[in-house]
């Protein structure tokens, strides 16, 4: 997870291109109409459309009636016939101050699809939906509560049919067959979050004793760090943190994992978080991701340079570009407990996206085939530096767990050792063609 600017924050990886951009605001024209059969159109339209916002987790109603949405729709496109300077962005007001906002692309005269949202009396939305011509709903999606008043996102697809709800920040259930076990973690994973729900998830989780994931969310300020990134688009989470994790577990053997949520919100909150985990007992930190920003990275910086015994292991990025030249936070930050790791292919040669630098980048490590599940638990094949800093994460967690007395040094002596020296003008020691074995242990 990288960015390219200080209001950036981007997933990059070899095989999917995640981006999360501030959203421009929007520049709609407001229409009141009164007295005529858009207005009644629009009135009932949203009057059932409102309604769904506060619908149950549990409840089987539709978002709205798809006839009155049609009619708004066509009859919106009509009214562009008489009106040329009509835009293609139309905003409408109802009885109870909610606001339903339409966007017509690529114009209303020659739409392709309508894109429209309801918004709640703060301004925040609370349904998405899209239709194309002449009205066929593509999604509808829609924000609402389970019965215990946890968020989810409800989900339908063409011609209404419900496809489900997903959990948005649901509390740990532990499977039956995981054992209420008190584990001290020596790694610690800070991303997105992860579906601990998850029974291939729950048997690497570091638990206390009262079968408590250890842990933080730092970007709600709970203790679910639930894998989702909403700041795109509240409808469409992305996710990331989930398939970090993956790969950890494939490498990492019986050791458990504390799951950490980062502070997108207040990035001075890592201070926090590195507290927490050091007080967990926490030795190694994985962290894919990043920024060009330091300021972003600064309370970071100040935290990891105090806790001298845990060592960071920071994914470079996929820009394909020397971060020595075009820094990256804080893979680019010089700190003697800080290990930066790029992808490299199956020969221990440097894709042309994944980025490099002599002095800044440590290790190479073959990521860019990489096996992996999802947050619904679904498997599939991708790459990048993400992926690299679990494998050598993992590798380092597995020496610390057979070495205990050793330090911060002794952890990264003990990695150069393993690495052949490949890419000279590239990276600082090398490449680790095969982090998954126990050799030199």
């Amino acid at each position: 997870m990288h960015t390219r600017s200080s209001e950036i924050l981007e997933y990059s990886d070899c095989c999917k291109r995640l981006r999360v951009n501030p959203r421009d605001r929007d520049n709609n024209l407001s229409i009141f109409t009164k007295g005529n059969l858009v207005s009644v159109l629009i009135s009932i339209f949203v009057s059932v459309l409102s309604g769904w916002s506060t619908v149950a987790y549990s409840s089987e109603k539709q978002p709205f009636d798809v006839d009155w949405a049609c009619n708004l729709i066509m009859e919106s496109v009509a009214i562009r016939h008489h009106k040329e300077n009509l835009s293609q962005e139309i905003e409408v007001i109802n009885p109870t101050r909610q606001t339903v906002k339409l966007v017509f692309n690529p114009a209303v005269k020659d739409w392709k699809f309508v894109q429209f949202s309801v918004l709640d009396h703060s301004g925040s939305k609370v349904t998405e939906a899209r239709a194309i011509p002449p009205c066929n709903f593509i999604y509808i999606r829609s924000l609402v509560k389970t019965a215990d008043g946890d968020p989810a996102i409800a989900s339908f697809g063409p011609n209404l049919k419900k496809l489900g709800y997903e959990p948005q920040n649901p509390p740990l259930v532990l499977s039956e067959s995981i054992l209420h076990r008190s584990s001290k973690p020596l790694l610690a994973l800070v991303d997105t979050g992860v579906n601990y729900n998850l029974p291939k998830v729950q048997e690497h989780l570091a638990l206390n004793s009262e079968g408590q994931l250890i842990g933080y969310d730092f970007w709600d300020d709970d203790n679910r760090p639930f894998d989702k990134d909403p700041r795109k688009n509240i409808f469409f989470p992305l996710h990331h943190g989930t398939s970090v994790f993956s790969v950890l577990t494939q490498n990492l053997g019986d050791l458990k994992i504390a799951i950490y949520r980062f502070p997108a919100n207040n990035m001075c909150r890592f201070s926090d978080l590195i507290e927490h985990a050091d007080r967990a007992g926490v030795r190694i930190i994985n962290l894919s991701m990043g920024s060009n920003s330091a300021e972003d990275w600064e309370c970071f910086y100040e935290a990891a340079k105090r806790h001298v015994d845990i060592l960071f292991v920071v994914s470079a990025g996929n820009g394909g570009f020397n971060i020595e030249l075009n820094q990256v936070f804080p893979a680019s930050f010089d700190l003697g407990n800080i290990v930066v790791v790029t992808s490299a292919d199956h020969f221990g040669h440097l894709p042309k996206h994944s980025n490099y630098g002599v002095k800044s980048v440590d290790f190479m490590i073959s990521a860019e085939q990489v096996d992996v599940f999802d947050h619904r638990g679904a498997y599939s094949t991708t790459g990048g530096s993400s992926y690299a800093a679990p494998m050598l994460a993992a590798l380092a967690t597995r020496f610390l767990a057979q070495n205990e007395l050793a330090t911060t040094s002794d952890i990264l002596k003990f990695l150069e050792s393993r690495a052949i020296k490949k890419g000279s003008k590239l990276v600082k020691f090398g490449w680790i063609p095969d982090p998954s074995d126990d050799f030199k242990f």
